[in-house]
């Protein structure tokens, strides 16, 4: 009986969106905002939007310098090293094609996107490290040896054992007269699409594709780099902003927000997988070094650690380029005093450290 109470209104409802739609129609008052003045290019083939995750057509990126390192390779799930933390740095994303974000004033996307992404992945891991940062990589188009320097410097600036990085490909409507210069049998669909609710048949389709690369920051290698996409109904024609309550609450923001979810997870994963490691400050002559990595990594006094030397391997073909290798060294650390953020090893049997070393939890 409620149902059939509340038709009546239901149709009302629809009628005045149509009246409203009609009457805007007659006064020629075009909506389109200035900034919407492109029309997505559609590739031969092109079969629609891909929703879901799929691998970079890209070449195969170079194997680690160590198996210890190495990419998609998680053994053993019962390691000691998973109960420990690990520090990400996540840099702001760039973006290739930045008139897709004019739409709705969605420029803030190259923050909020690994905003979404750090709170997510925060929820499923102990520690993601700083905020978002307030820059990304220069370009996406380095070559491979100048990307791994940047992950380097940034993980050194940061402090942390993993970089993020990303790029947004792609944030553009498929068809932009749908949301703001619709025909009248349009506008009599949208409003009929907005009372009921259906998904299905709305044309108001807007994209959100980006490529995402984690990176190891003591050698720049690549651990995960893979493409993303989705696609949600765009209907706000007011310039709402990426990070609003508003944008949260449309349909495309949503779709977003579990997009972002999926990447944390899979990230997640990864960084799961690799062993905690931390840079070491040693003094030549000494036993005792300084361990970047402390309590709030879950370290604890007793606790033992590996050791590997940090090699620098000069190219063969390339002038003034090297490769970071990790070797594995037979000394062990042990720790006798934690704090918070760093602890005090002792080299076991009272060896030197000559060079450069990182701890690795066993």
């Amino acid at each position: 009986m409620g149902s059939l109470h509340a038709l009546p209104q239901r149709i009302n409802s629809l009628l005045l969106t149509c009246i409203i739609s009609l009457s805007s129609s007659v006064l020629g008052n075009s909506i389109v905002p200035d900034d919407i003045a492109y029309k997505p290019q559609s590739t031969p083939g092109d079969s629609g939007v891909v929703v879901g995750t799929s691998e970079l057509p890209t070449t195969p990126a170079s194997k680690p310098s160590t198996q210890y390192l190495a990419r998609g390779q998680c053994p053993d799930q019962s390691r000691s090293h998973d109960n420990l933390s690990k520090a990400l740095a996540i840099t702001q994303f760039l973006r290739s094609s930045p008139h897709t974000a004019n739409a709705g004033n969605l420029f803030a996307a190259e923050s909020g996107l690994p905003e979404l992404i750090r709170a997510q992945l925060r929820q499923k891991y102990h520690s993601t490290g700083p905020a978002v940062m307030p820059w990304g990589f220069a370009q996406a188009d380095l070559s491979e040896t100048q990307l791994k320097q940047q992950a380097q410097k940034i993980a050194r600036q940061m402090r942390t054992q993993f970089v993020l990085s990303g790029t947004i490909i792609d944030m553009s409507m498929l068809a932009p007269d749908t949301t703001y210069n619709p025909s009248l049998y349009r506008q009599f669909a949208n409003g009929f699409y907005d009372l009921t609710h259906i998904k299905m048949f709305d044309q108001r389709t807007r994209i959100m594709s980006l490529e995402v690369q984690l990176r190891d920051g003591f050698t720049g290698e690549l651990l995960l780099n893979k493409s993303y996409s989705t696609n949600g109904i765009w209907n706000q024609r007011q310039p709402i902003g990426f990070s609003s309550p508003a944008f949260a609450k449309t349909h495309y923001g949503k779709r977003i927000k579990s997009l972002a979810n999926k990447i944390s997870t899979e990230l997640a994963q990864v960084i799961h997988c690799q062993p905690f490691m931390a840079a070491i400050d040693s003094a030549p002559g000494q036993t005792q070094v300084l361990l970047h990595g402390g309590a709030n990594n879950g370290l604890h006094a007793g606790d033992n650690l590996s050791l590997y030397q940090v090699i620098m391997v000069g190219s063969n073909n390339e002038y003034q380029v090297s490769d970071t290798r990790l070797v594995k060294r037979e000394t062990r650390l042990h720790l006798s005093e934690v704090y918070p953020t760093h602890s005090i090893a002792i080299v076991e049997g009272g060896s030197y450290l000559n060079g450069s070393y990182l701890a690795a939890s066993e």
